[in-house]
């Protein structure tokens, strides 16, 4: 848990991701009071605007969370989305940034402890850039 309030701001696909998180809440499942859900109709329509609005606008960290790959209901959004990650990721760094800050996880609709284990990685991760004074707080 984190020791003052942060929020964590989760792009979650309209099908495996949010599917993840219903599954988390009708098992009961819980996870910290910081994390945000915001449901898109594909985790790759999710692009650096969207990423950066996010950051700039308040969130400390972000999570995108699309369709395992191979399941992907768009075809090949998750890649997509991982890809744009992974490029985001490499941009922070040179920028002297934390790349911890943002995130990509896959789910499928019926693992609920994926979603919440997914939370729980977003929000250690966020920990150790601020552990490394790489964000933008």
């Amino acid at each position: 848990m984190l020791s003052e309030q942060k929020d964590v701001l989760a792009f979650m696909c309209a099908e495996c991701g949010q599917g993840a998180a219903v599954t988390a809440g009708v098992a009961r499942l819980k996870y910290d009071t910081s994390v945000k859900i915001i449901r898109v109709k594909c985790s790759g329509l999710v692009g650096p605007i969207q990423i950066m609005d996010a950051l700039k606008n308040g969130a400390d960290a972000v999570a995108v969370i699309g369709c395992c790959f191979q399941a992907c209901h768009f075809f090949n959004g998750n890649f997509l989305s991982m890809h744009r990650i992974k490029l985001m990721k490499k941009l922070f760094k040179e920028m002297g940034y934390s790349d911890q800050m943002i995130n990509h996880y896959t789910a499928r609709a019926a693992e609920g402890e994926t979603a919440t284990g997914d939370f729980e990685d977003a929000i250690e991760r966020l920990m150790k850039a601020e552990e490394e004074g790489g964000t933008f707080a």
